[in-house]
């Protein structure tokens, strides 16, 4: 729940009414309310319908007209708020109709006269969720003329099993058939608004200018894009955008902290990279102060736990002498860490490294259109040798071996058939460029897959005093076990906590 708005505030006055009343979820839901409903509003997700609302009420403090009467004044000063401020902040407020608020209406007041059944209940007899007959209810959406049969449906056997209900009146024609023509009314409005936007927007200045316009992205995803190889040329960022390559006119990162990164952009002006055309370090994105793993920078982090394909794009001269760019094709994030970076604020940095030819869609990286393959550094040619790592499986077993394959970390040890077991040799500080850490057993730790993993993405940090600390929420989950035969490199530790932006006295929480 984010700040102190209209929204908080509510959930924060019906948290206070079930303090007082020594309310519990469990008497809402027992009423016919959505548990899942209930715990929003608690919450402050989302505002709670009119119908579980009062249900709360009910449940909480026995509700009389007049509360009833008074929680829904409230939350209606609430809705209108959360719409002021999104009409401030410039996000499109939902908006309706005359007609829609007349289907509305001619709803509430049919479903007043079965009862005022709970939602849950009509859902149970129709195919149409509690949440959408929420939605109907509020006002907030209508529904088509097929759904609307299937409200009826579940109102006239909810009806009929309520003896305090008058049955006719979902029955009765009257009712129904003005439903149905508000309905008429509201779809044939909400039509012509949308048409009249589309009018309006055209009109404008730099307006839609024709059906094109208005589509979305031709591509939008992880991969190469169907029909556009590396070497392509665009004229610009909104050309880019339009056949979605990359789908952000500003930001050099597109994509989600979920998912991961679907491409990026290199600029002249993005201070700190470091292209040599097959191999890339790349400074993340963030203001002037330190640089944080959120947004682009954990879109491209977790790019490098995913190994998804990442779209590079780089900028160019055009014909004109004006700003171009051109895509060169699929890359991998192989690794990320964070340093001291220009005006000694703390960067975050990543290694992305070209996937073969056959991953690009090309029969051989030649067919590129004018793509340096060695790259350029300040304006010269800089040639590239990669140099593979050696490791040593020997030393990795041997760790393995003295904690009997048994996680150092959380102590799980993976027993598998005829008494064999399982583990990983994790190196604390990487052996590869640019971390450079020794291929030795103070640089190792016997972990299972799942701290493995965390320990890699920096989800797991460990002080100097062995205290293990998640970085999901701060907490000490114990102590690493180290014994005489293996002991731990405490510098190796305070590379990787300041890798991953720990702090580095120390004494990470």
């Amino acid at each position: 729940m984010k700040g102190d708005g209209p929204l908080a505030a509510f959930a924060r006055a019906l948290r206070e009414l079930r303090e007082r009343a020594g309310g519990t979820v469990d008497a809402v839901v027992t009423r016919g309310a959505s548990r899942t409903a209930v715990y929003a509003a608690l919450s402050g997700t989302r505002l709670p319908s009119v119908q579980t609302l009062d249900l709360i009420v009910d449940a909480w403090v026995g509700g009389t007209a007049a509360e009833r009467g008074w929680w829904r004044e409230r939350r209606r000063a609430a809705e209108e708020a959360i719409a002021e401020e999104s009409r401030l902040m410039g996000v499109a407020a939902p908006r309706r109709t005359p007609e829609e608020a007349d289907f509305a209406e001619e709803l509430r007041a049919l479903w007043d006269e079965c009862g005022s059944p709970a939602t849950e209940a009509v859902a149970r007899h129709c195919e149409v969720s509690a949440r959408t007959l929420d939605s109907y209810l509020d006002g907030r959406t209508f529904p088509t003329p097929e759904r609307l049969d299937q409200i009826l449906i579940g109102l006239a056997s909810v009806a009929g099993a309520n003896k305090e209900a008058d049955g006719p009146a979902v029955r009765g024609i009257p009712r129904t058939e003005r439903l149905r023509e508000a309905l008429f009314r509201a779809r044939a409005a909400r039509k012509e608004e949308r048409a009249r936007v589309r009018e309006l927007a055209t009109a404008l200045p730099g307006g839609q200018s024709g059906p094109a316009a208005d589509a979305p992205p031709s591509f939008a995803g992880f991969g190469p894009v169907p029909g556009i190889l590396p070497g392509r040329r665009f004229d610009d960022r909104g050309a880019l955008v339009r056949a979605g390559v990359h789908r952000q006119l500003m930001a050099s990162i597109a994509g989600s902290e979920r998912l991961g990164a679907e491409s990026v952009v290199l600029d002249d002006e993005h201070a700190g990279d470091e292209d040599h055309g097959d191999v890339i370090v790349y400074t993340g994105e963030g203001g002037a102060g330190d640089q944080q793993l959120t947004r682009g920078n954990a879109a491209l982090a977790t790019s490098a736990s995913t190994r998804a394909p990442v779209r590079v794009v780089r900028r160019t001269t055009g014909t004109s002498g004006a700003r171009a760019y051109r895509y060169d094709g699929l890359y991998t994030v192989e690794d990320y860490w964070s340093e001291q970076g220009l005006g000694a604020r703390r960067v975050w940095r990543f290694c992305l490294v070209r996937r073969v030819s056959a991953e690009q869609g090309i029969a051989n990286l030649s067919q590129i259109d004018d793509v340096e393959r060695a790259g350029v550094v300040g304006g010269t040619r800089s040639p590239l040798s990669i140099q593979r790592v050696v490791r040593s499986t020997a030393i990795a077993n041997l760790v393995k071996q003295i904690h009997d394959f048994t996680c150092q970390v959380c102590g799980v040890r993976l027993q598998l058939r005829a008494g064999r077991a399982y583990a990983e040799a994790a190196h604390i500080r990487s052996l590869g460029r640019p971390h450079g850490g020794a291929d030795a057993i103070g640089n190792l730790l016997c972990l299972c897959p799942n701290c493995h993993v965390l320990m890699d993405t920096g989800m797991l940090v460990i002080n100097d005093d062995l205290t293990v600390v998640s970085r999901a929420d701060s907490t000490v989950l114990g102590v690493l076990r180290e014994i005489p035969e293996h002991r731990i490199d405490r510098e190796a530790l305070a590379y990787h906590r300041t890798l991953h932006g720990a702090p580095e006295d120390g004494t990470a929480r």
